[in-house]
């Protein structure tokens, strides 16, 4: 097994017990960290590798993304003006993800992948749809993911909106990527549903029946994204969404419940009781107007952090998340911890859904890493490293180290060609724009 040293790093480590050490090494065995500390351990290592004082962080985690909409950078805007968050969907959103081909699906992956390493984000937690490819879309992700070195969780949206057949095969879709990959240590699979709003009883039903067969899964969903997803619920006789999928026994330990911006606090307490797994999008729920999740569900409910497709780098998302949330605020009112849901609460998701330990700078972890080079203009202290993450890590990292080996170092992707990455998305957008 292949042992590396990394030597001459500052390395930063939040909501760990030493959160920083100065002159640190990190001592890798194949792809797991095996010690880590500030006197360089002994032995023989394959590969040694002096950082010459870069600051590192743990590789982050993007608790909830959508890769699809990476070629939305600049799209045409919608012919028709939205007014409300249903009408964002139906006029970009929906016409979009049904544009998406193969090629299109393919450019998708590699160039978010991409954005997602040069920002140090080493595991993304996805939400995928392309209803005019569906079959094998999955693992189109799975595969890029392992090309790139990432750790992707993968799911594809099942919704009624398009019909019954593609209905049909979104779910056979879930079911045949859960077949594949349980057991992966850098895939993990989930059912994707889009929301509640657009899944009859009925669905919800067949849904519920196929999984169940499976030994180990979890649901992927929007939840009370926007008061359209709880009136639905409502209107059809029951008291709130979740109240709704866990009526048909849809929520587990496993379950990803995402956004949950209007849930109600027996909701709360309905996620509690299940153990399952919320998920903060700031940066979107912004975008989109619809509100901002109450300090109390995020605390209560250990959220983690995502980006809802808006982006890639996580320190960005935490920096926009809390300020957004303080545009909000009197002086002195209490807000939420931005660090703790980046990487606390992050690392815990990750390690649930992928069996494995991730997201921290520690024995037995995986080594993923995000290496800055940073001249801090002020002294960095375990004190200090809060204001450092947010306001000084403003430029990408220098190098990124997946599963142990360097997949950029010295800014420069390895084994990859940017170039041709990107000019290969920026022909497809083209394409994709033109269908829609």
């Amino acid at each position: 097994m292949k042992k590396t040293l990394l030597k001459n790093l500052h390395l930063i480590n939040p909501c760990s017990e030493q959160a920083f050490i100065e002159n640190a090494f990190v001592a890798i065995s194949g792809e797991t960290i095996e010690s880590v500390g500030s006197s360089e351990p002994g032995g023989e290592f394959d590969a040694v590798h002096d950082l010459g004082g870069k600051v590192a962080l743990p590789g982050m985690i993007n608790a909830h993304h959508h890769l699809y909409s990476t070629l939305a950078v600049g799209m045409p805007l919608p012919k028709n003006t939205t007014s409300n968050f249903t009408e964002i969907l139906q006029e970009v959103w929906w016409k979009m993800d049904l544009a998406l081909d193969h090629d299109s699906t393919l450019a998708s992956f590699e160039a978010g992948m991409l954005d997602s390493l040069k920002a140090g984000t080493t595991t993304v937690i996805d939400h995928h749809c392309s209803p005019s490819y569906i079959q094998g879309s999955l693992s189109l992700l799975a595969e890029t993911g392992e090309t790139l070195g990432l750790n992707t969780s993968v799911a594809f949206e099942i919704t009624d909106r398009n019909g019954e057949e593609k209905f049909e095969v979104s779910l056979q879709e879930n079911l045949d990527a859960l077949k594949k990959y349980s057991g992966s240590p850098h895939v993990q699979p989930t059912i994707g549903m889009h929301a509640s709003f657009t899944l009859s009883d009925e669905s919800l039903t067949k849904i519920h029946d196929a999984v169940t067969q499976h030994e180990s899964w979890g649901i992927h969903i929007h939840v009370s994204e926007d008061m359209a997803d709880e009136k639905d619920a409502k209107g059809r006789g029951y008291s709130s969404v979740l109240e709704r999928l866990d009526r048909f026994d849809l929520l587990n330990e496993n379950a990803l419940i995402i956004h949950g911006l209007h849930i109600k606090e027996t909701d709360v307490e309905l996620i509690r009781k299940h153990n399952a797994l919320f998920v903060h999008n700031p940066s979107s729920n912004a975008n989109n107007r619809v509100g901002m999740t109450p300090n109390l569900n995020l605390n209560e409910l250990s959220s983690g952090l995502g980006t809802d497709g808006m982006q890639a780098n996580m320190l960005r998302e935490g920096k926009e998340g809390m300020l957004i949330r303080s545009s909000h605020l009197q002086g002195g009112a209490a807000s939420a911890d931005y660090m703790q849901l980046l990487f606390d609460n992050n690392p815990k998701i990750a390690s649930k859904l992928f069996g494995r330990k991730l997201g921290r700078v520690l024995p037995g972890y995986q080594a993923d890493l995000a290496i800055f080079d940073y001249s801090p203009r002020t002294p960095i202290s375990e004190t200090t490293i809060f204001g450092h993450v947010f306001f000084g890590l403003s430029e990408p990292p220098s190098d990124v180290i997946t599963r142990g080996e360097f997949r950029i170092k010295d800014r420069q992707l390895l084994n990859h060609s940017e170039k041709e990455i990107k000019a290969n998305a920026v022909s497809q957008a083209k394409k994709l724009w033109s269908h829609f």
